[in-house]
């Protein structure tokens, strides 16, 4: 099985929900994603930067990426993820970026 992927997204607002406030398990949502690029994420990396050239602010390994099957974000996923110090002050190159991701694959 290949290493799990890597994700960096556009997140300006901070936009993150705690899901146990005696862990450090956040959920960020709602991201639109293939599902087979977020079932590649679990066990990777998630960065949050203010900008492409910034780096990031927050951070950690991803749990889960949960599907969205109701509502407004219908068939967005739902980033699960342990924050962690690892997840901060990361800095990706320019080439790679949508609007609001970049995912990295290893080799």
């Amino acid at each position: 099985m290949p290493d799990p992927a890597s994700i960096h997204f556009i997140e300006k607002a901070g936009n993150f929900s705690r899901i146990d406030k005696n862990s450090q398990m956040y959920e960020s949502c709602c991201w639109v994603l293939a599902e087979d690029t977020a079932a590649s994420l679990i066990g990777g990396m998630a960065y949050f930067h203010k900008a492409q050239d910034k780096p990031s602010y927050f951070g950690g390994r991803i749990i889960e990426c949960r599907k969205v099957t109701a509502g407004n974000d219908e068939g967005r996923f739902v980033i699960i993820f342990e924050a962690g110090m690892e997840g901060k002050d990361v800095r990706t190159g320019p080439v790679g970026w949508s609007n609001e991701k970049k995912i990295v694959r290893r080799p």
